[in-house]
C-alpha cells in the first residue's frame, strides 16, 4: 500500500488510469481506489468491511473488533490503518476456535430457514471439525451452498469463502 501511495503521489494528476496485474483480481483494485479516492467516504470502507469481516473474524477476533471500533467515527477515513489491520490479520494462522466462531456467525444468516437436516448436518460438521475429522474447507463449502440456496447476497459477496 505504501509503495502504491508513494507512486500515485508522484503523478502530476489526480485523474489516473492504472492497470494492475495482480492475482487477487478485484481486491487490489478496490483497495487502490479507496486509497487514492478524493471522496474519502467512510461508506466505501464500510462496504469493504462487509466483504472482509468474516474472513477477519476467522483469523483474529481482536482485529475484527479493532476495525469495528475504527469505523464508528463517521467523520474519519482511516483507510491506511483499515487495510493494514486487514492485511496483518489475514496473515495470521487460522485457529479452531476463531474459525468456529466465524462459521457460527455465517450460519446465523440461515439458521431460521434451514431444515432440520441442514441444522443437524451443520452441527455434526462443527463437531467433526472440533474432533479434527474434517477440514474447515468442508464447513465453508456447506455454508456456501446454504448461502446460494437461501440467496444471502451479503454472504455471497463476502470474501469469507475465497480468502
Amino acid at each position: 500500500m505504501e509503495e502504491f501511495l508513494a507512486f500515485s503521489k508522484c503523478l502530476e494528476t489526480e485523474d489516473i488510469d492504472i492497470m494492475l496485474e495482480v492475482k487477487d483480481k478485484n481486491l487490489s483494485a478496490i483497495k487502490c481506489m479507496n486509497l487514492v479516492s478524493s471522496q474519502r467516504n467512510i461508506k466505501a470502507l464500510e462496504s469493504e468491511w462487509g466483504r472482509y469481516k468474516y474472513s477477519l473474524l476467522e483469523k483474529s477476533h481482536s482485529d475484527y473488533l479493532h476495525i469495528r471500533n475504527l469505523l464508528k467515527d463517521k467523520s474519519d477515513y482511516p483507510v491506511l490503518l483499515f487495510y493494514r489491520i486487514i492485511e496483518e490479520a489475514l496473515r495470521k494462522p487460522v485457529t479452531q476456535g476463531e474459525s468456529i466462531n466465524a462459521a457460527e456467525h455465517v450460519w446465523g444468516y440461515f439458521k431460521e430457514d434451514a431444515s432440520e437436516k441442514e441444522r443437524k448436518d451443520y452441527l455434526k460438521m462443527i463437531q467433526d471439525y472440533r474432533d479434527e475429522k474434517i477440514s474447515l474447507a468442508k464447513i465453508k463449502k456447506s455454508l456456501w451452498r446454504l448461502a446460494v440456496k437461501y440467496q444471502r447476497d451479503y454472504l455471497l459477496s463476502s470474501y469469507y469463502f475465497v480468502l
